[in-house]
């Protein structure tokens, strides 16, 4: 009997753990850079081709970050990068780019919701002055709290083209998006602020808990311990805190440009004209000197640390801040670029030529992370540029750019079958069609004939169907004026399949163990 026990609890323990799994993908892309340290890597895949999972254009700018949360992409829309007077928060079927809801968050007209990001199950929108919850199913908006009037000596520094019509200047989006903890929000105002990521009451200010210290912050990264600023007053320095009560750690020596941050296991890793390395008590460890400033993000890989300058060199140094390989990047030293890595791709999002005023476009490059060497390269096709980082998560990248595209890249051809799955189940056979070509053709490249065919002939018999016609080339996908019904989420769907599977699957041995014992 004990024995039969102890097989019951290893086996629900078994399902469990396995149920869980299924329904979190560990590659997940969640937070800005992918997580809390912004390494801006992920043990996840990435697309391994240039193919072009889906695209959606409309008039307007995508100019801040969007978010992959389980099926679906969280983005933000707006009139206008430079003179902003509407926006609009949009959720997208992560697999077909199809809009699932979409809202006009009801704040007061200065203070236009300018950045979302996801915080557990909810969507947390930033204007000028508060933190809103949106719930997009509702259209409904709720004031979670206020934050910090923003220093005179930031209001100064603060690029022209970042302010709205009020004149007031935005809340800087490119790299100064809050750190999101188990527990805790903190935000790199001036002075910076940390919240309960429960109710959104004031944990600690930074100006009430150290005084003396006036920096005006814009860059974050931590853990559940510490947590590391860039700031700056007259030049940039990188201070650290700690986490709980806000309590200045230390502060380090000026860091010329400095304006990245990323934090490794014990290395934090700083960004400016050099590539600098403390612990995380403070002392330097090393200072790698680049051609020109940097004018990427820094990349905390698997073996080295991954960065691009301003004279279109892309480097990987070793965790000593010795230099592995350094190859020609196309990166605009104009414009911040952004870097990812999955697996043993490193993703480059390129903003082209040499102009501050007129980018001649953008592109995403992908680069062998051992050697440096060029994978592909996919040229978005037009003179808009990116200014946010990407998102990426279940082999899917999602890029967003200022003149109002949104492309999400991948080359996993089980995407395309479930891409034409969802086509088909709406009635739409020309579009599904295309998909499941596209499936067959990926297929094929990757040595999968007889998968490929299996695909064919499914084509064939849908081609076959009375009524059918022949496909045409599908067309980017445009917002509607209203949004269709909601659909569930693929993955969820898959969870639902392997949980049940697995469920079947103890069922069936403990009977079998059962019978065996009698």
């Amino acid at each position: 009997m004990k024995t039969r026990k102890k097989y019951i609890v290893v086996l629900t323990v078994l399902f469990l753990t396995l149920a869980n799994v299924s329904c979190f993908d560990p590659g997940e892309w969640t937070d800005y850079l992918g997580n809390p340290q912004r390494t801006g890597y992920s043990a996840g895949s990435g697309p391994d081709m240039p193919e072009v999972l889906w695209k959606v254009s409309t008039p307007g700018a995508f100019d801040t970050s969007p978010f992959i949360v389980g099926g679906e992409v969280l983005v933000l829309w707006k009139n206008d990068m430079y003179h902003l007077s509407k926006t609009k928060v949009i959720l997208l079927d992560l697999i077909t780019g199809d809009i699932l809801e979409e809202v006009i968050p009801p704040v007061p007209e200065e203070y236009h919701i300018f950045e979302v990001f996801p915080v557990d199950n909810r969507i947390i929108g930033l204007s000028f002055r508060g933190i809103y919850e949106i719930d997009v199913a509702s259209g409904k908006t709720m004031l979670l709290t206020k934050i910090p009037e923003e220093s005179s000596t930031l209001q100064e520094t603060q690029q022209t083209d970042s302010k709205d019509r009020t004149g007031r200047p935005f809340y800087y989006t490119s790299n100064r998006y809050p750190l999101i903890l188990e527990d805790k929000i903190v935000f790199p105002t001036s002075p910076a602020v940390c919240f309960s990521k429960s109710d959104f009451s004031t944990v600690w200010n930074l100006e009430e808990v150290a005084p003396n210290l006036s920096l005006d912050t814009y860059s974050v990264v931590g853990d559940r311990d510490i947590v590391f600023f860039l700031a700056k007053n007259g030049v940039s320095q990188l201070i650290a805190v700690d986490l709980q009560s806000g309590a200045l750690k230390w502060v380090s020596d000026p860091l010329p440009l400095a304006l990245w941050l990323a934090l490794g296991d014990d290395t934090v890793y700083c960004g400016g004209r050099s590539l600098w390395a403390f612990k995380r008590d403070g002392s330097s460890l090393w200072e790698f000197s680049p051609a020109d400033d940097i004018v990427s993000n820094v990349v905390v890989g698997p073996d080295g640390i991954y960065c691009a300058d301003a004279a279109h060199n892309l480097y990987k140094i070793d965790p000593n801040g010795d230099l592995i390989w350094k190859v020609e990047w196309q990166g605009s030293p104009c414009f911040q670029s952004h870097l990812i890595g999955a697996g043993d791709i490193l993703y480059s999002i390129e903003n082209l030529g040499d102009s501050a005023i007129e980018p001649s476009g953008s592109q995403v490059t992908a680069y062998s992370m051992e050697d440096g060497s060029k994978l592909w390269c996919l040229y978005f096709g037009d003179s808009s540029w990116t200014r946010a980082p990407p998102a990426l998560a279940n082999g899917i990248l999602v890029v967003g750019r200022v003149g109002g595209t949104i492309t999400a890249v991948a080359s996993d051809p089980e995407l395309y079958m479930l891409q034409g799955d969802a086509y088909l189940s709406k009635g739409n056979t020309e579009k599904a069609i295309n998909s499941y070509e596209k499936a067959a053709e990926l297929y094929e490249k990757k040595g999968d004939t007889s998968r490929s065919q299996e695909i064919l002939n499914r084509i064939q018999d849908l081609e076959n169907q009375p009524g059918s016609s022949t496909p045409s080339s599908p067309e980017p996908t445009a917002l509607p004026e209203s949004p269709p019904p909601r659909q569930s989420s693929w993955i969820l769907i898959s969870a639902g399949v392997i949980s049940a599977g697995i469920l079947a699957g103890i069922l069936i041995a403990y009977y079998l163990f059962k019978r065996k014992k009698s």
